[in-house]
């Protein structure tokens, strides 16, 4: 339906509900059939097009009539307007149909892309443009844009103005697709010289030159290498859709070959390596000739189907063609056959219990699709998402204009509640996760989902920087993979931010089988005014996938952190072993045994929190056990809390407790034979303690992780590439991405900068020898 450069902004990620938000998107890529991020997770692509914006067609200008972009101009030039008029008009409506409060609401309603239709016109100088106008005012002068445009191309004068229309347009789609977390798909919609014989899509001045002048094909290859060059670095760009809906192509589905071939090798010469839409003849659903293992460079492809009015039960009947993919059946069928991504760039035109069982098949399917059209103009709803108010209409010409400006504007256009209530991207959402199993006692980021329906990331400007997730609302959901030591009872912080009363949390078994309880969200003051709140819960043993769900309202989280509820937090304990000794901090003055029949003062432990879901231990003398990093005996002599006096809590049978260091392993009494190490990779006898509660403590101060801490500073942050590192003191500085692989090692005295980094999500470690500390940094 819609042709012309489109772009398509994909919300991975997300848009907050009431300000802007400023995710870092990373690339997309092919990983057989699914389409995942860097994290290896799969992005499920639901959207929206924004179909009329740069690129006018007939019906959605007035239900009553078609024509083309063209026909419109012209009739406004028949009505006395000059070209400057008429030019002045199109900026205005280009100004005005689309602007960031657009891509707000849809963001808002929980949609992963628009679909922003643009034309190749817009590419061209001012001048240019106007050589092209002249062919709509007198058709005869066709040859003389020909002429002008193969002239144009030998003398290298095509496509060099940086702050073209095409280019502003599009500039503006990225920056306002950013600041939602939102990705963008570059779709070729009105190629130059038109790709079909449909006037209506192509603003073709005469169909089907892009097949049959060779001049057409060389200006578009040209077009592409300028829009990736520029663009070859940005995340945010999720495809290049080649060519959108070749139709009645003279030569067929050889001939489109031909050009998407030389396509993809002209991307790929240049070394982009974003994923390539490929679409086929009859309106991008017939693959003859165009199977993947006809192209040189194969990889990160992804097929492109349209679905209109396609009547249900023959979504299964087999088209005799298994090229024809715009069938379910014949479309899973390629899928699996060739191992590629489908994706559905148009579906929609029908009514509302058409739309709801179309896109319930296709999030069964797993196969993403957008909705053709955010907004079109009709006296009545229409099957778009917004309607906007008609008469007027352009088709009335001169006496039209005014009022139609003013009609498009957001707050003048209304919604289609029926629409939007069936193609909602909140349902169907897949419960799958993939990916390793993270143990408690744990502290998750936000971000660091297998799976979620309905939420976005943004930048936070918590503690510690980073991203926090948003724009969860009733209903949202976000997906986790656990595993729980033993069975009992857990407590669980979660950091929360909203400006709305009322709010509740749920923590259930993913699929929302079983709830494990809900917690209150209260009014922090802000979307970035952070708190902390806590539940109690009781947990089975054993690898788990669990969700957290908004059961009502509206609100942010940056963290949330599991770990044993049984840590007695400010509580005097003592420690017997397995020999039935007690542990001993020998007063700080040598390494730490279990060798004491009795529980004296030196045997005595505060248990004090160390942020993160931690514990420390503080002895009679005031100082901190610290595991030494397993490089020694234990030792009891250690004046502040560091990464080395750290440990987790965790329970074992029979009500005995174990404590895992920072490196991994656990204290052990080595039976009292010798000196306690934290060496030991399990537990057994050694490694669980018996313990007990001594007297009252006062409650020891808890720290918040990430703290503002001088210690290990790290601005700016976010960052455009690089930053600045500085210590107090001379350390090893480790900087990891999200999985965990190392990406710089330097040692530092007091500062380093570091630059060149990709974008994404960064891990700073500080390690000065007793202690170690974290930052995250987010680099765009």
């Amino acid at each position: 339906m819609a042709m012309g450069w489109a772009v398509i902004c994909l919300l991975t990620s997300w848009a907050a509900s009431t300000q802007p938000a400023q995710a870092q998107l990373s690339r997309l890529r092919a990983d057989g059939q699914r389409i995942v991020n860097a994290n290896n997770q799969e992005v499920l692509l639901k959207g929206v097009g924004l179909g009329g914006w740069l690129l006018q067609e007939g019906y959605m200008i007035n239900p009553n009539s078609g024509g083309t972009q063209g026909s419109f101009k012209k009739r406004l030039y028949d009505q006395g307007q000059s070209d400057a008029q008429v030019e002045t008009f199109y900026q205005s409506w280009r100004d005005t149909f689309i602007t960031q409060a657009d891509i707000n609401w849809i963001a808002d309603q929980g949609f992963n892309c628009v679909r922003i239709p643009m034309h190749y016109e817009l590419f061209l100088t001012p001048s240019q443009r106007a050589v092209r106008n002249n062919v709509i005012r007198n058709p005869s002068t066709y040859m003389t844009y020909v002429n002008s445009m193969t002239s144009w191309y030998n003398a290298n004068q095509l496509f060099t103005d940086p702050n073209s229309e095409g280019f502003r347009t599009l500039e503006n789609c990225l920056n306002w697709c950013a600041a939602r977390g939102l990705y963008v798909i570059v779709d070729l919609h009105a190629a130059p010289g038109a790709q079909g014989s449909d006037t209506n899509i192509s603003d073709a001045l005469v169909t089907n030159d892009l097949w049959n002048k060779p001049i057409f094909q060389n200006i578009t290859v040209r077009l592409w290498e300028t829009i990736v060059r520029r663009y070859i670095n940005n995340n945010t760009v999720a495809f290049w859709d080649l060519i959108n809906e070749p139709n009645n192509v003279p030569g067929g589905g050889q001939a489109i070959f031909s050009l998407t071939n030389r396509l993809i090798n002209a991307v790929r010469g240049l070394g982009d390596t974003h994923l390539i839409m490929v679409e086929g003849n009859g309106w991008g659903n017939n693959y003859d000739y165009l199977e993947p293992n006809n192209f040189n460079n194969r990889s990160n492809l992804v097929y492109n189907a349209h679905r209109y009015w396609i009547t249900p039960s023959d979504d299964y009947v087999r088209d005799g063609n298994p090229n024809q993919i715009n069938r379910m059946i014949n479309l899973t069928e390629f899928r699996s056959r060739w191992n590629v991504p489908v994706w559905i760039g148009e579906t929609g035109e029908n009514d509302d219990s058409w739309l709801r069982q179309n896109v319930d098949k296709l999030n069964a399917a797993k196969i993403g699709w957008a909705h053709w059209t955010y907004k079109r103009t009709s006296s009545s709803p229409n099957a778009a998402l917004r309607r906007i108010d008609g008469p007027p209409y352009l088709t009335d010409g001169v006496s039209a204009m005014s009022g139609v400006l003013n009609n498009i504007k957001f707050a003048n256009t209304s919604i289609n509640y029926g629409p939007l209530d069936a193609v909602n991207p909140r349902r169907g959402a897949t419960t799958v996760c993939t990916g390793s199993y993270n143990p408690v006692p744990a502290t998750l980021q936000a971000e660091s989902y297998c799976s979620m329906s309905g939420i976005g990331v943004e930048t936070t400007i918590d503690a510690g920087g980073g991203q926090n997730v948003g724009n969860i609302e009733t209903g949202d959901w976000l997906g986790y993979r656990i595993n729980v030591p033993v069975a009992g009872s857990y407590t669980i912080q979660y950091r929360v931010a909203t400006p709305n009363s009322g709010g509740s949390l749920r923590f259930e078994r993913l699929g929302g089988s079983s709830s494990f309880g809900t917690v209150g969200v209260p009014n922090t003051g802000g979307w970035q005014n952070w708190q902390t709140i806590t539940q109690t819960v009781q947990l089975p043993a054993g690898d788990q996938e669990v969700a957290l769900v908004s059961a009502n309202g509206s609100f942010n989280i940056n963290w949330f952190r599991i770990a044993s509820a049984g840590a007695p937090i400010g509580q005097t304990i003592w420690l017997r072993g397995f020999n039935n000794q007690y542990v001993s901090s020998e007063n700080g003055q040598a390494p730490m045994n279990c060798n004491r029949a009795s529980a004296g003062g030196w045997e005595q432990f505060v248990v004090v929190s160390a942020g993160n879901g931690k514990i420390a231990l503080r002895g009679s003398n005031g100082a901190y056990v610290s595991s030494e990093n397993g490089l020694a005996p234990i030792t009891c002599s250690r004046t502040t809390i560091g990464a080395w006096e750290s440990f987790d809590w965790i329970e074992v049978s029979g009500g005995q407790v174990a404590f895992r260091g920072n490196n991994g392993q656990y204290i052990s009494s080595e039976n009292g034979q010798g000196p306690m190490t934290c060496t030991r990779t399990s537990i057994s006898g050694w490694e669980a303690f018996n313990w007990g509660v001594a007297g009252s403590a006062r409650m020891a101060a808890a720290l918040e992780p990430g703290e503002a801490d001088s210690r290990l500073q790290v601005f700016p942050n976010p960052s455009t590439g690089q930053f600045t590192i500085r210590v107090q003191r001379p350390g090893q500085v480790t900087i990891s991405d999200l999985t965990g692989r190392s990406v710089l090692q330097s040692a530092v005295t007091e500062s380093l900068n570091v630059t060149d980094l990709k974008s994404g999500l960064y891990i700073i470690r500080l390690n000065d020898g007793p202690a170690s500390l974290s930052r995250k940094v987010l680099v765009h």
